[in-house]
């Protein structure tokens, strides 16, 4: 059985909402079996929203030290986002800190392998594997989509438009097996304020 959550969900400097704040912040709880990999009572803060994006990319691609999906699976900070012209996914910037696990695509096509920083792994078959990330991202999307629509800066609205897309992309069609009868898009419930609106402005 497989446990990925976050936790404590909030905007920066621990804000119930901020229309500024790109960036969803909070702990996780990641257990496989008996095994506490992440305990959110012991561990720093991480920005859950580009973790959730990250472990989509893991249902896709391996996520290894020597070819990473982002900086860390868990990065303490992703407050950058960045369109790149030809590429699909979003670059995503922050500080080189966070909690980090490879995910090992096994050849047999049976699951991954988690693999922590010590060496220790656990196999996970792809059915629990898909359904523990979803249910991580659509945490991290309801968090949004209770809070105001985003403002980003001019600088950034490209790279979280890009964001959005690749998120839609990557969540794709809900997977029946693991998520009931349901068969539709599940698009991330962050949207982008249109108008922009201006403090004191017109």
């Amino acid at each position: 059985m497989i446990t990925l959550r976050p936790v404590n969900l909030r905007w920066i400097q621990g804000a119930a909402d901020d229309p500024l704040d790109l960036c969803a912040h909070g702990e996780v709880e990641f257990r496989i079996g008996c095994d506490v990999l992440l305990d959110p009572t012991a561990m720093k803060e991480v920005t859950v929203s580009a973790a959730a994006l990250y472990l989509l990319r893991t249902l896709a691609t391996p996520h290894t030290r020597a070819d990473p999906v982002g900086d860390h699976l868990f990065p303490c900070c992703g407050f950058a986002m960045y369109e790149v012209d030809g590429q699909q996914d979003v670059v995503v910037c922050g500080c080189p800190n966070g909690e980090d696990f490879e995910v090992l695509h096994r050849v047999d096509g049976a699951g991954v392998v988690v693999r922590a920083a010590d060496g220790r792994e656990w196999f996970c078959l792809w059915p629990d594997w898909r359904a523990a990330v979803f249910t991580f991202a659509d945490a991290v999307s309801t968090f949004y989509g209770k809070c105001s629509s985003k403002r980003p800066a001019a600088d950034y609205e490209a790279g979280f438009r890009c964001f959005l897309a690749e998120w839609e992309r990557r969540r794709g069609v809900r997977d029946p097996a693991t998520h009931g009868s349901l068969n539709a898009r599940n698009p991330p419930r962050m949207r982008i304020c249109q108008p922009p609106r201006c403090e004191g402005g017109t």
